[in-house]
């Protein structure tokens, strides 16, 4: 509900229209009464009401100066002015202090419910950002004020979930510019720190039945192509106050819990504590520093690749893993092994783990890595520049960007190894392949958006490989800054 404060010193106009609100203004509610402008700024001291509604001749303070005063302290309030005149003079001061609208005595009902219909959108819009904002910072772990909390999560308790695409969020992602937010009309709120992956907040009073199964019926409808999924549910709801501690849950448990090329759901009671039960045994690294300073190079590689299958077979989670392999590729940069090109290890190390659907997967990435396997020299890139190579990449995701296609798939079809394909990537485009994909698919949805007279935004999420108009929305609106709807809109006009 939102809430509004009525300022007036006349007793039967504020009784008047709090009687039409309540009666004919779904979704508001008067929550604060003042019958002068310094009693209505003590009050607003304790409590900022959504919209402020004051009559402008006031004996004690004016409404005007009212107004004036709550700009000041209270910029994103609603303010509404009262008056029995329709003095240019008002109007003008009204205008210069930013005020929503302006009513005329006497008070008619129906103007009445037009005008909140019409604050009941804006404030629609700015409950939506400032939500958005509050999720950004709690996910971040950035301090966030208990109060915002209290007033834009306006159910008493939230279920919640976390799903996750692949592997752990890259490391070198544009954090700012690749989250991604629900749909404003979505009744689920939801968020993505990139778009691999999807955080769901529920109101407790809109689920019916298992929220497990709720979610599961989410995976299956929205969910793009994944190698494999690892997906976190809190079976019970919890209280609002304590969001922000939930969601830094549900986020440890996710990270602590991605197993390379294993599905899973973990389903957890609100109470429950995680603990991880990694070991911490490095006694590898001796055979290995071994090898590498006898310049073993062959049996290094051998050995590298057994060990990632062995850490596969023992099902060690992404984390543990990465920490393995980081441990190798510093010992390769000490000794000065390897194929030499160090300066791409991190970015290239980092879209390996995001990509690889298993172990077997990551093994031969990695070895592409650390050892240079250049398999694409036999397979027909010697016959042409790479730069003409990349250029029928590119026109291949081009025609089929309607199909669920990924890093594996396009280096298979393309006959290249992963790890090349992730260089020509870098080289080329200055982006990772799934960044380049999702742009693509973007800009083409943009086109298509704007070249129809009727079209329909379930359509064209299809034609640009996303199954769920819902979660295409989402992505649209996190590299545009507008929903397909307000494109289209904007197009027209």
């Amino acid at each position: 509900m939102y809430q509004v404060m009525i300022v007036d010193d006349e007793p039967t106009s504020v009784n008047l229209l709090k009687t039409v609100i309540e009666k004919k203004c779904d979704g508001f509610q008067v929550t604060e009464i003042a019958y002068d402008g310094t009693e209505a700024m003590e009050k607003l001291k304790g409590v900022q009401p959504d919209i402020l509604i004051t009559d402008i001749q006031m004996q004690v303070m004016s409404g005007l100066e009212l107004v004036k005063r709550i700009r000041e302290k209270y910029p994103e309030m609603l303010c509404v002015l009262v008056s029995g005149y329709q003095e240019f003079e008002y109007a003008k001061q009204a205008i210069q202090y930013r005020v929503s609208d302006y009513i005329l005595k006497p008070i008619v009902p129906s103007d009445i419910k037009k005008l909140f219909v019409k604050l009941g959108k804006k404030l629609k819009q700015t409950y939506y950002y400032q939500r958005n904002i509050l999720i950004h910072r709690m996910v971040n772990q950035l301090p966030v004020d208990e109060i915002e909390i209290e007033k834009y999560f306006q159910s008493n308790c939230y279920y919640g979930a976390i799903v996750r695409r692949n592997g752990i969020l890259s490391r070198f992602s544009d954090r700012c510019n690749s989250e991604v937010f629900s749909d404003i009309n979505e009744w689920m709120i939801s968020y993505g720190r990139d778009d691999q992956e999807t955080l769901y907040l529920c109101p407790e009073e809109i689920v019916c039945g298992d929220y497990v199964d709720i979610i599961s019926h989410q995976i299956k409808k929205e969910q793009p192509e994944a190698e494999y999924i690892t997906t976190v549910i809190f079976r019970e709801p919890f209280a609002r106050q304590t969001i922000g501690n939930m969601i830094k849950r549900l986020y440890r448990v996710l990270d602590e819990s991605i197993i390379l090329g294993k599905n899973q759901m973990l389903i957890m009671n609100t109470g429950e504590e995680f603990v991880s039960s990694q070991d911490n045994d490095y006694s590898y690294l001796q055979k290995l520093e071994s090898m590498i300073k006898s310049r073993q190079y062959d049996s290094l590689k051998k050995t590298v690749r057994e060990l990632l299958y062995t850490w596969g077979e023992e099902q060690r989670t992404q984390l543990w893993v990465e920490c393995r392999v980081r441990q190798i590729c510093y010992m390769l940069q000490r000794y000065g092994a390897g194929n030499g090109e160090y300066r791409d290890y991190e970015y290239l190390m980092d879209e390996a783990f995001s990509n690889a659907g298993d172990m077997s997967q990551l093994a031969e990435q990695i070895s592409d890595i650390f050892f240079r396997d250049l398999k694409e020299k036999t397979m027909g890139v010697q016959k042409t520049s790479a730069e003409d190579y990349f250029n029928k990449i590119r026109n291949y995701i081009q025609r089929n960007m309607e199909k669920p296609l990924n890093l594996q798939e396009v280096s298979h079809e393309m006959g290249v190894s992963q790890t090349y394909l992730s260089r020509l990537f870098r080289k080329y485009e200055g982006q990772s392949f799934n960044n380049y994909l999702t742009e693509l698919r973007m800009e083409k949805a943009k086109e298509l958006l704007g070249s129809q007279d009727k079209v329909f935004v379930k359509d064209v999420a299809t034609q640009v490989g996303y199954k769920d108009q819902f979660y295409f929305s989402r992505i649209f609106h996190t590299w545009t800054g507008m929903s397909p709807s307000e494109y289209i809109e904007n197009e027209k006009n």
